[in-house]
């Protein structure tokens, strides 16, 4: 089996192109547009734009981690604290088509203008922003930086294919992420071939339960994985199952990639083995 080095992955660091924008100044106008977010990445890149735009609002990347500055710490991207999301008074409200269907109508309640993107994919999530930045107008910072994103995506298309299986790790389970979910899109942008089945059990958009006879059957390069939770425990959880031989074993000798989904992606843990 081919080992790879960490060249090989480089690839994958496109990802923190995609949700590393730079924090912006803090400077406010008081024309520009009250934003309450509920993506974090989208707090990111719109602090871009500090004339256009004051953050008023947004959620934790890390639960363990409260907000800092002046920005009203809505807590958890799945359940919002709604008092403090009327305290702020935003004008537009911008969150996910997915997670934050549910809760759109409560949203909408307090009168102001809600957005739910769509972040599914790459394309999807980069077109979402473009379509922000046109509602905000004369956004040429953002602007730039969406046009940076895709150029460096496509500047980082490998030569030489290699088998890739990129997992999202929960307490207990693992899933395969097909490319119908963004990390399985970026995986197929960068030339890798995706083992992921495409079919199974989804029970999340893009993500496929992961079985025994499934991973038996698979021969990975490389194997990603997303931490959902304490890494520590994702890690020790995979470690368990590859050294107790049978179908995990084979998972025991690629290279990997580690991060975790509760740290902002600017800063993901990565080690190969």
């Amino acid at each position: 089996m081919k080992r790879l080095t960490l060249s090989d992955i480089a690839g994958i660091a496109a990802i923190l192109l995609l949700l590393g924008f730079a924090r912006a100044s803090t400077a406010e106008e008081t024309s520009a547009l009250r934003v309450a977010t509920l993506l974090p990445f989208v707090e990111s890149a719109l602090a871009l734009e500090p004339q256009r735009v004051h953050i008023v609002a947004s959620v934790r990347r890390s639960m363990r981690q409260p907000l800092v500055g002046n920005i009203l710490d809505l807590g958890n991207p799945h359940s919002p604290n709604f008092e403090r999301l009327a305290e702020a008074r935003p004008d537009l409200i911008i969150g996910d088509k997915h997670v934050h269907a549910a809760i759109a109508p409560r949203l909408r309640a307090l009168g102001a203008d809600v957005r739910l993107i769509d972040t599914t994919g790459i394309d999807q999530t980069l077109g979402a922003l473009e379509d922000l930045a046109a509602a905000v107008g004369e956004t040429a910072t953002l602007d730039a930086r969406i046009a940076a994103v895709r150029s460096e995506l496509k500047s980082l298309k490998l030569d030489e294919q290699h088998k890739v299986l990129a997992l999202f790790g929960a307490p207990g389970t693992f899933y395969a992420i097909t490319n119908r979910a963004w990390l399985g899109q970026l995986v197929d942008d960068l030339g890798f071939e995706n083992l992921a089945p495409q079919q199974g059990d989804e029970r999340f958009p893009g993500m496929v339960v992961v079985s025994d006879e499934i991973i038996s059957t698979l021969n990975p390069d490389l194997v990603v994985i997303v931490a959902h939770g304490d890494p520590r425990a994702i890690r020790a959880d995979l470690t368990e199952r590859t050294q107790a031989g049978g179908a995990w074993a084979s998972l025991s000798e690629p290279t990997s990639a580690f991060t975790s989904s509760r740290r902002p992606c600017s800063q993901p843990t990565r080690d190969s083995t």
